[in-house]
C-alpha cells in the first residue's frame, strides 16, 4: 500500500486538499483555495494543490474526492402522507448525501409543478405507499410529472405494485427513470440502502460530469468515485463511532446551511417513554437550510431573535447594540466571502454559529411531548434521544479558524430553557480544526483502521 493519499473537497466556496502519511496519520501538507466550479474546476484545484508544497507532485499519490460544488446535489422528494413516505424519501435523500431543495405530499397539483421547475433539481426521488397499499396517489404524481417540463433523472421508489406502471409513464414522457425498491415497504419499516446506492451512482454518472468536476483526472490520481461531501462526513461520523464503540454527533456549521450527523440508536432512555413517528436511522443527517454564516446568517437572526446575538457578544466580552449587529448581518449575508479580522466581528460571527448550531441540533434531536389518553397523561418521545451522546464534534470554517468553537458548540447541549429537547447532555466536544473529517470518510472504506487513526490523532479536544 502507498502510504501517501490524497483527499480532496471540491466545496461550494473553497477547494480543499489535504496529503496524508497513512502509516503516520500525519498530515504532509494541506491547502485550500476559492472553487472554480463556474468556469474550470481545475484552476482551484491546482491553487490548493499548489500550496502543499513545490516537491508533491500529485500524479504520485492515489487521489480520493468529493463534492459539495455548485451547490451540492440537489434533490426533489415527492411522496404521499408527510409524516410517513414524505418523510422517509427525505431521510434517505439526505442520508445519501443530498439537499433537499423541495418536498411535496399528497397529489401533485400544476403549482407544484411549476416550482419543482424552478429549484432544477439534480434527481426526482418519487415515494408513495407501503407494498399492496395506496397506489392512486404515487400514479397520479408520476402521470403529474410526465406532462411537467422535468428534466433531470428520477427515482421511483414506492409501492411496488405500481412501480413499473409510473416507470412507463415517465419514460414515456422521455425521462430517465430508474425503479428501486420501496423505501417505505411497511408503515413501521425503512429500507434506504437501495436509494442510497442510486443516489451515488447517478452523482458518479451525470451530476459529477455535469458541473465538471470529472475534468480532474489529468491532475490527480483519482482511485474511487467522486462522493457528495456531506456523505463523507457521515461514514467519517460511523467510522469513529464504531471505532470508539459510542455515539458520536457531528455539527457541520456552512455558509449557507447547517448539517447535522448523528450515529445513535435514539431510542428512548428515559422509563415509561413511548416511540411515535417513523423509526429512526442509526446514521441520521438533517440540513438546515435557513441556517448558516453567511448567506443564510439574516434568517439565523431571524429565527433566533436579535437578543440572542446580542446576549452572545456581551458573554464573549464584546457588547455591540442591535444596529450594528443588525448591519454587520446583512452585510455578510451579501459578501458571502468576507473574513472577519477583528474582535468585534469574530464575536458577531460566533453569536450567528452559536444560534445556527443550537437551532439546528433542537431541529435534528428528538422532543418528549405529553399526550393525553383515555387512561391519563403519557410521554411520547418523537425523533431521536440523543441525551447520552458522548462525542460532539464540530466542522466548519468559523470553529476551525476562529476563537470561539466552545462557546458556540455549548449551544447544542441541554439547556434549561428547553429541557425537552433531547440534545446532547455533557458530550466531550471536539473541532476539526485540519479539515481531516471529510478525507477520513473518503478513506474509511479503503482504509478503515488509518483513516480512524487520522480522525483520533487531529480532532482536537475544546
Amino acid at each position: 500500500m502507498l502510504s501517501r493519499h490524497l483527499v480532496i473537497d471540491f466545496g461550494s466556496t473553497y477547494t480543499k486538499a489535504v496529503l496524508f502519511d497513512l502509516d503516520t496519520a500525519e498530515i504532509l501538507g494541506m491547502g485550500y483555495a476559492p472553487s472554480t466550479v463556474g468556469s474550470d474546476v481545475r484552476d482551484g484545484l491546482a491553487h490548493a494543490l499548489a500550496a502543499i508544497g513545490d516537491e508533491f507532485k500529485p500524479a504520485e499519490a492515489p487521489a480520493h474526492a468529493c463534492s459539495s460544488a455548485a451547490g451540492g446535489l440537489r434533490v426533489v422528494v415527492v411522496g404521499l402522507v408527510p409524516t410517513l413516505s414524505l418523510e422517509a424519501a427525505q431521510r434517505a435523500a439526505l442520508g445519501a448525501g443530498a439537499k433537499v431543495v423541495g418536498a411535496y405530499g399528497f397529489k401533485l397539483s400544476a403549482a407544484d409543478l411549476q416550482e419543482i421547475h424552478q429549484h432544477a433539481p439534480d434527481i426526482l426521488l418519487l415515494a408513495g405507499g407501503t407494498d399492496g397499499g395506496d397506489e392512486e396517489i404515487i400514479v397520479h404524481n408520476a402521470g403529474r410529472l410526465a406532462t411537467g417540463d422535468l428534466s433531470c433523472p428520477v427515482i421511483v421508489a414506492g409501492n411496488k405494485s405500481v412501480a413499473d406502471d409510473c416507470g412507463d409513464v415517465l419514460r414515456a414522457a422521455g425521462l430517465t427513470v430508474f425503479i428501486v425498491d420501496n423505501i417505505l415497504p411497511e408503515v413501521d419499516k425503512l429500507n434506504v440502502e437501495p436509494v442510497h446506492a442510486k443516489i451515488r451512482e447517478i452523482f458518479m454518472d451525470r451530476i459529477v460530469h455535469a458541473k465538471g468536476i470529472d475534468r480532474v483526472g489529468d491532475e490527480i490520481n483519482l482511485t474511487d468515485p467522486i462522493v457528495p461531501t456531506p456523505r463523507a462526513i457521515l461514514d467519517a461520523a460511523q467510522l469513529l463511532s464504531d471505532g470508539t464503540g459510542g455515539d458520536v454527533v457531528v455539527v457541520d456549521i456552512g455558509g449557507a446551511t447547517t448539517d447535522v450527523h448523528s450515529i445513535a440508536s435514539g431510542v428512548p432512555r428515559t422509563p415509561g417513554v413511548i416511540q411515535r413517528g417513523l423509526p429512526e436511522l442509526h446514521a441520521k443527517r438533517t440540513v438546515e437550510g435557513d441556517l448558516g454564516m453567511r448567506v443564510s446568517a439574516p434568517t439565523v437572526m431571524a429565527r433566533a431573535g436579535i437578543a440572542a446575538l446580542t446576549d452572545a457578544c456581551a458573554a464573549l466580552g464584546q457588547p455591540a447594540s442591535r444596529a450594528a449587529i443588525e448591519t454587520y448581518v446583512e452585510k455578510i449575508g451579501h459578501e458571502t466571502g468576507f473574513v472577519s479580522d477583528h474582535d468585534g466581528e469574530l464575536a458577531m460571527d460566533a453569536a450567528v454559529a452559536r444560534a445556527a448550531a443550537g437551532l439546528a441540533m433542537v431541529r435534528h434531536a428528538g422532543r418528549i411531548k405529553e399526550v393525553f389518553t383515555a387512561t391519563g397523561p403519557v410521554p411520547v418521545q418523537e425523533g431521536k434521544d440523543l441525551t447520552d451522546v458522548r462525542m460532539l464534534v464540530g466542522v466548519g470554517g468559523v470553529l476551525a479558524h476562529g476563537i470561539h468553537a466552545k462557546f458556540i458548540l455549548e449551544a447544542t447541549c441541554r439547556r434549561a430553557a428547553d429541557p425537552s429537547a433531547l440534545v446532547p447532555v455533557e458530550p466531550t466536544i471536539y473541532v476539526d480544526r485540519h479539515y481531516v473529517l471529510f478525507g477520513a470518510g473518503l478513506l474509511a472504506q479503503r482504509f478503515p483502521e488509518q483513516a480512524l487513526q487520522i480522525i483520533r490523532k487531529h480532532l482536537v479536544a475544546v
